[in-house]
């Protein structure tokens, strides 16, 4: 019996590429999630960097979208966004080396898919 010629293998017809630009998309929303909980967590240390820290009165369960930080001085304001966009990045970043350098150059040590 032999094979049919139109039988799909994907190993042979997918496009390799498509499985690094899967794991490039999973990588950045697992990465964008993180620095998102994490820059909302630190915002309280990311205000007292920039010198702001005494602006509210409580930081707790403040984020830079609600009604109390809003309400405060445009100038402080964009400080402390601006800051807290530098911390969302280098989150963001930091989520990319570890996984593309630690975890996947070191501890994996072979292709994905190899």
């Amino acid at each position: 019996m032999g094979a049919h010629g139109n039988v799909h293998i994907p190993s042979e017809s997918w496009p390799n590429w498509t499985w690094y630009a899967l794991e490039f998309a999973i990588v950045l929303a697992a990465s964008m999630v993180v620095a998102w909980k994490v820059s909302d967590a630190i915002l309280p240390a990311v205000a007292a960097a920039a010198g702001h820290a005494g602006a509210l009165a409580s930081w707790e369960g403040i984020s830079i979208h609600s009604p109390e930080f809003r309400a405060l001085e445009a100038g402080v304001e964009a400080r402390i966004v601006t800051m807290s966009n530098w911390a969302f990045y280098a989150i963001v970043g930091g989520v990319f080396l570890a996984w593309y350098v630690l975890i996947r150059g070191l501890a994996l040590k072979k292709r994905v898919l190899g």
